[in-house]
This record gives C-alpha cells, structure tokens and sequence, in this order.
C-alpha cells in the first residue's frame, strides 16, 4: 500500500464468506499470491458500488468503474491500484465450498458494468453488512442466502449468465423476506409478490422443480422459528399462545399441529425433554 493511505473496512463472517464493505482512498496493493492473507485457499470477489478500481493479474489489466466486478483468485499476484473507492468484497474459502477446483486455470474473471447478476448481490450483501443479524436462527438462514447468492456469481462466468443464475438470485430474495417477515400473521404469497412488484403467478413460477414452494418456505421458516424457542431455555416461561404469536402462528392450536406433525412431539413433550 501507499504511504497515508486510508481504509475503512466493516466485515461479517457467513460460514465460508467473509463479506466487508470497503471505502479507500489511493491505493496500490501489490498481493504476493497469499490468498489475500488468509490461511485458506481463497478467492475475492470484488464488487465496486463507486468510484474505480484497476486490477493486474497475468499480463492482464482491467479497470473497474461503478456496478463492476471482479474475481480473482487468491494464489496469483495480483496488483490493485485506486484513486478511491467503495467496494464490496467477499472472499471465498473454496476449500469449504462446492467450488473447489473451479478457479485452477481463471487467475481473473470480470464483469462489465451492465452485467445484473454481480450488482444486485453486492447490493443485498451491503445491507447485510451494514445491518448484520443479531438472532441465530435467523443468522443460520442469513449464511445460506449469502452462499446462493455469491455461490451463484462466483461460479458463473460473463458469457454463461442465463435467466436460471437470474431466477436463483430471486429466489434468495424471497427466501430472506420470508425468513424475516415469517412471524407476520397476513404473510401470503400474494402479499410476497406484491411487495416485489410481480404477479402471484411470477412468483410461484420461481420456484417450480424445488424443494420448497411459496407457502412451503413460509411453513418451514415458522417451524424452524418454533422449534429454536421450544429449545431455547430462555423461553421456557413463555407460553405456547405466545410463542405461536412470534412464529407466525394463528393459534396455540395451530402450533401444535405443525410442531406434532414434523417431529411426532407436541411443543410440551419437547419443553418436558428440555427440562429434563
């Protein structure tokens, strides 16, 4: 780095990812090929959201202006020069992911300012880091929407994107509003399109072939939110009427019914082994 250059750096951990929000001032950082100072076999992905970022790898200089992006890998010199910029970086600890080997012969893969794809990941990880989760529960579903999301990136190249890398990233946005509305009593399908501007049908069609559909997702989110509190100590002394009022439930009833039927225990025998 240059003398009195100044960083301001705020990183959060999900599982494999490390995502941070970056603002420098000039820049030239010359990385030696040491995975970006990590003990593990790593890749960065960088994102710039404003300002501009030149990268140079392998004979090779590309230069990154708003809505870019970049994936380098992290056993390959590497210089990066800035007259400032604030940029999203998420590196990747491949061996931990199902990308390992995927990167052996790509020192460098970059994305042109109208590609969609990197732009509205960095977006979404930018909220999350600016406001990261602070529930576990909900934190475990964070870590898996933030590995679709930049799994579906990293594993994409520029001229490969199609509208099925597309579709998964909605999806990941649907899925992190459920898992974050699940407790909302009127949370529908129809009320999920409506807040991200498309048809019920639109909405239903993304996730055709999985696992999960709309209202599969909406009753999953609520049992794992059920379940976490009926094994949470800290709950003990909360009610079942209530806890079916902060898991989305209607009722006591309705809780458990759901509980009892994806565990074959009703919420008091579970509470009763917890005691025990």
């Amino acid at each position: 780095m240059i003398p009195g250059q100044m960083e301001r750096r705020r990183s959060v951990r999900f599982g494999a990812y490390l995502v941070s929000l970056v603002q420098t001032g000039p820049v030239t950082l010359r990385v030696a090929g040491d995975n970006f100072g990590h003990p593990w076999r790593a890749v960065r992905l960088m994102v710039v959201l404003d300002g501009e970022v030149s990268l140079k790898t392998a004979g090779t200089l590309e230069v990154l202006g708003p809505r870019a992006a970049a994936l380098a890998v992290g056993w390959r010199p590497l210089e990066i020069t800035s007259p400032g910029a604030l940029v999203i970086e998420v590196d990747i600890a491949v061996e931990r992911t199902a990308m390992r080997g995927t990167f052996d012969e790509t020192p460098l893969t970059v994305w042109d300012s109208d590609a969609i794809l990197p732009g509205a990941t960095a977006n979404a990880l930018r909220e999350l880091v600016c406001r990261p989760g602070v529930v576990p529960e909900v934190r475990a579903e964070t870590v898996r929407v933030v590995e679709q999301l930049v799994g579906a990136v990293a594993t994409a190249r520029p001229e490969t994107r199609t509208t099925a890398l597309l579709e998964q990233v909605e999806r990941s946005r649907v899925i992190a509003h459920i898992g974050a509305h699940h407790a909302d009593h009127d949370l529908t399908p129809a009320v999920i399109a409506a807040h991200f501007g498309v048809s019920t049908r639109t909405l239903h069609r993304l996730f055709e072939g999985e696992d999960l559909t709309v209202c599969g997702w909406i009753a999953h989110e609520r049992l794992r939110s059920a379940l976490a509190r009926l094994h949470d100590p800290r709950y003990a002394s909360v009610t079942l009427e209530d806890v079916a009022e902060l898991c989305g439930y209607g009722s006591a009833l309705a809780l458990r019914r759901a509980v009892q039927a994806a565990t074959g225990s009703t919420p008091s025998e579970l509470r009763s082994r917890l005691a025990s």
